[in-house]
């Protein structure tokens, strides 16, 4: 399913012609997270610097090692999610779309240079988002989950424990397969964690400088057992919809579907 939307986003951009997207005011991003991933991306001369907006109309940012993010327009200014760009479908986790008209607000790239200034276009004034200055925007972002099918795991107290564990975790997925959730924290954790079912079971790092994947990797057997042949775990694409909202409330970076066969950042 995730492939399918990394393959949407290629596609889609390719396809943009219209006025408010021509090619003459976009620029092609390539997405650190996920290798050969591009997408394309608008500057309106209303944005901070580092935000942009994507060819289907919704805030994006730049954050570390140039990895691309969802932000988000409220009316308290723009807030940086931990949704990595290529993890989510935006609208099933409910960010709204920017809704400044692109092609009135649009710079010229390579410069500073504002074609319309937005405040004096009166087409804009009913509906154009009010932003607070740089150094008020927040990095947390605590959506309101919704959660129409009440999936078990959100009543588990083991499982929901995880959102208190900033300490140990700072990044949260769901493995392709076995198709279960993972967390860890940092480049080179020290462990990461994997929820088969009743428990997370902790997969210590045997070697300095490992890698999510390595540690993941060197598990894959004691986790596919206890998840498909002892716990019987069935995640669903709801499940990790749901969770990825909870992973952004409890301050992580969502980093979606994990492929071990596949470099991750």
């Amino acid at each position: 399913m995730m492939r399918k939307i990394f393959a949407g986003v290629i596609l889609a951009g390719l396809l943009m012609a219209g006025e408010s997207f021509s090619a003459e005011r976009s620029i092609r991003v390539n997405q650190p997270a996920y290798h050969s991933m591009n997408f394309y991306v608008h500057k309106p001369g209303n944005l901070p610097r580092d935000f942009y907006v994507t060819f289907d109309g919704y805030l994006v940012y730049k954050g570390a090692k140039g990895v691309w993010y969802y932000a988000s327009a409220e009316k308290s200014g723009l807030i940086k999610t931990g949704y990595v760009v290529g993890s989510v479908l935006p609208s099933v986790v409910r960010l709204k779309p920017y809704n400044v008209r692109i092609s009135s607000v649009a710079p010229i790239l390579g410069s500073n240079r504002v074609i319309e200034n937005p405040s004096t276009a009166p087409e804009l004034n009913s509906n154009r988002v009010v932003y607070m200055p740089p150094d008020m925007y927040t990095e947390i972002y605590n959506p309101v989950v919704l959660t129409p099918n009440n999936p078990d795991w959100t009543q588990n107290s083991n499982f929901m424990a995880v959102g208190k564990w900033q300490k140990s975790i700072n990044k949260m997925g769901v493995l392709y397969r076995p198709k279960i959730p993972v967390a860890w924290k940092g480049d080179f954790p020290e462990a990461v964690y994997a929820w088969t079912g009743q428990n997370w079971r902790q997969i210590t790092a045997k070697a300095p400088h490992s890698t999510a994947l390595q540690i993941l990797r060197r598990g894959i057997y004691d986790l596919t057992v206890h998840t498909n042949k002892l716990n019987r775990l069935q995640w669903t694409e709801d499940d990790s919809h749901v969770l990825a909202q909870y992973s952004a409330m409890w301050g992580y970076e969502w980093v979606g579907e994990i492929i071990l066969g596949r470099e991750f950042y």
